[in-house]
């Protein structure tokens, strides 16, 4: 009978078995590394991108509070002449109808604000790519600061409410109507004056001083929505300095 013999295994030696060790450790490590590698870059991609963003809507922010302070001044301006028209007796009633009417098309223009990336990066995590701490706190205090305008529009449509509910006191439905109509043709302030020449329906000093009350509430809610909107812009800017510098992103 044919006896078959197992062919004999050389057995490695100790330095075989450490150098496949040591291949084996070096390809893992080599691999944790690069996976690191590129985790990092991803995140400086992705971060970089989040801070663009952001600055978009930063100068947006920027270029609204510009915009509302232009506004705003001039809805002070109309107030301005509603005072200075009530204690002239030959004042053009037609200027008074027209600012009364156009103070009360003003509805609700607190600034909109830009919450777009900040909103993004919150609730996607987002955030833990800012690495210094004292980024994400301006940027934190900044979105912090601007949840007031919510408030502040409130306010505001509040004060125009009060305007609409007071005029009937002095001026006639149909001259306000008149001035509506006129402005909606497009017409200019001069043409509307001058055609729209309704008499105050109530000449009587409570309920002037009752109108211009209101108006003078109005006139302090702008003045202070001024201030607001330049501090917000001032803080806005200087977190676009800071978010530029950080990330090295040119100015445009």
């Amino acid at each position: 009978m044919e006896v078959h013999h197992h062919p004999k295994v050389e057995k490695k030696r100790f330095k075989e078995y450490f150098l496949e060790f040591i291949m084996i450790f070096l390809a893992v490590t080599l691999g944790f590394f690069a996976e690191n590698i590129r985790e990092k870059i991803s995140d400086r991609r992705q971060v970089r991108q989040y801070i663009e963003s952001m600055l978009r809507d930063l100068k947006s922010d920027t270029e609204t509070y510009h915009h509302y302070d232009s506004l705003s001044l001039t809805y002070c301006a109309l107030v301005d002449t509603i005072f200075n028209d009530t204690k002239d007796a030959n004042a053009n009633p037609g200027q008074l109808y027209y600012v009364a009417r156009k103070l009360t098309m003003s509805g609700s223009f607190v600034p909109g604000i830009n919450e777009k990336t900040y909103s993004q990066m919150t609730s996607t995590g987002g955030f833990r790519l800012v690495k210094h701490q004292a980024i994400a706190d301006s940027i934190a205090l900044y979105y912090e600061l601007i949840k007031s305008f919510d408030n502040w529009a409130d306010l505001q449509r509040q004060r125009i409410n009060d305007l609409i509910a007071i005029n009937d006191r002095v001026f006639d439905a149909r001259g306000l109507f008149s001035v509506y109509k006129s402005i909606e043709r497009n017409e200019t302030p001069a043409e509307i004056m001058q055609k729209n020449k309704f008499p105050l329906i109530n000449k009587d000093p409570l309920a002037m001083n009752a109108v211009l009350m209101h108006h003078q509430y109005f006139y302090g809610f702008m003045k202070l929505m001024n201030i607001r909107c330049d501090a917000a812009s001032a803080q806005a800017t200087r977190l676009i300095n800071l978010l530029k510098k950080e990330y090295s992103i040119d100015k445009e």
